[in-house]
């Protein structure tokens, strides 16, 4: 596992409890941010300091440290939680459950136990931190300029880009959850930051071919096609010359999908 010190939040309103934790984090080499006595110090000091793990005593001054957390939980900071209470209530080990807290730890605390207690958060942090590094690596990302601003999307959101009909300078860009983004990079760049998968149907479109369901003829025009896409209503057009290309990808698709 990687050599980094861990941010440690302690949340107890016993101040010789809050000593003995502080003695073995500082013996783990762990960087103590801040130690309070309130749930609602608590949630101040888990906003400012977004602390890699919590300590959390039930019985905690003004709000109790279930409460708190929950109240910490809500704003999408999400650190490792080691209970350390004398509490024993079937409710109280409940939450531990809920939380997916790494341990539940009842006073006395013994040393060893919340030693590697803190190591298994510790694991669970770095887990988590390769897990999201994959993640990062496997999606590329495309850069579009909008108002002077530059607006990054995930390729596997795009659904197609169209060339605005009413402005020359500007394409709009549709994506999986139904929202639209106006941009004034060209095609022709979006196309060069994008996979294989963003193919031209029309001198004026761009395709995610992993989201084509179906080509079919265009009635009004024989030598054209109409391709349908998965999270949209919308038809784009596909012209011969890009039939091949188009055809060919989407074949090859769903002969590795079926």
């Amino acid at each position: 596992m990687e050599q980094q010190r861990y941010k440690v939040l302690i949340a107890e309103d016993d101040l010789r409890q809050m000593s003995l934790l502080k003695k073995y984090l500082e013996e783990m080499d762990l960087i103590i941010v801040s130690c309070v006595s309130s749930g609602i110090r608590l949630i101040e000091e888990t906003k400012f300091h977004k602390p890699d793990i919590v300590l959390l005593d039930i019985g905690l001054k003004k709000m109790d440290g279930i409460t708190a957390f929950k109240e910490v939980l809500h704003t999408g900071i999400q650190p490792q939680i080691i209970f350390v209470t004398g509490s024993i209530r079937p409710e109280h080990l409940l939450a531990g459950f809920e939380f997916e807290s790494v341990d539940y730890i009842t006073k006395p605390v013994n040393e060893n136990r919340f030693k590697k207690a803190v190591n298994r958060a510790k694991e669970r942090i770095y887990a988590k931190k390769l897990i999201d590094a994959e993640v990062a690596e496997a999606i590329n990302w495309v850069v579009l300029k909008q108002n002077y601003r530059d607006v990054t999307i995930a390729e596997n959101q795009i659904i197609f880009v169209e060339k605005d009909k009413h402005h020359r300078n500007k394409y709009i860009v549709h994506l999986k959850d139904g929202t639209v983004v106006e941009t004034s990079t060209q095609l022709k760049e979006i196309k060069e930051m994008c996979s294989p998968n963003l193919v031209y149907s029309h001198r004026s479109y761009l395709i995610n071919i992993l989201y084509i369901t179906a080509i079919q003829p265009d009635g009004m025009f024989p030598k054209n096609y109409n391709v349908s896409l998965d999270y949209t209503s919308e038809k784009v057009p596909l012209t011969k010359k890009n039939y091949i290309d188009a055809g060919d990808l989407f074949l090859k698709f769903r002969t590795n999908n079926i």
